[in-house]
């Protein structure tokens, strides 16, 4: 039997997870990026200053969908998940 390459998300708890974190992470970008269009930079908690500063050092502040992949891996990982970081291709629809 053939199964196709990449990351599949077979287990429940993952797929939650994930969702959560991908949630979460679209916030942050969206919010963050807002206060720093709006000057006010200063008032995002330092690891979103961060972030923020990160993306503009590899010039991605453009970029919501590369910022919003980054923090969701972050988050995944910080909320202990393990193996292969699951990239659930039907809640990444629409980030752009």
């Amino acid at each position: 039997m053939s199964r196709e390459s990449g990351p599949i998300m077979t287990d429940a708890p993952d797929r939650d997870l994930a969702s959560r974190c991908l949630s979460r992470a679209k916030t942050d970008v969206e919010t963050w990026l807002a206060l720093l269009e709006q000057g006010q930079l200063a008032t995002i908690a330092p690891f979103g200053q961060m972030f923020v500063y990160q993306l503009k050092l590899q010039q991605k502040l453009d970029d919501r969908a590369f910022a919003i992949g980054e923090l969701y891996r972050l988050y995944y990982r910080r909320e202990d998940g393990e193996g292969t970081i699951p990239i659930p291709t039907d809640l990444l629809r629409g980030i752009v």
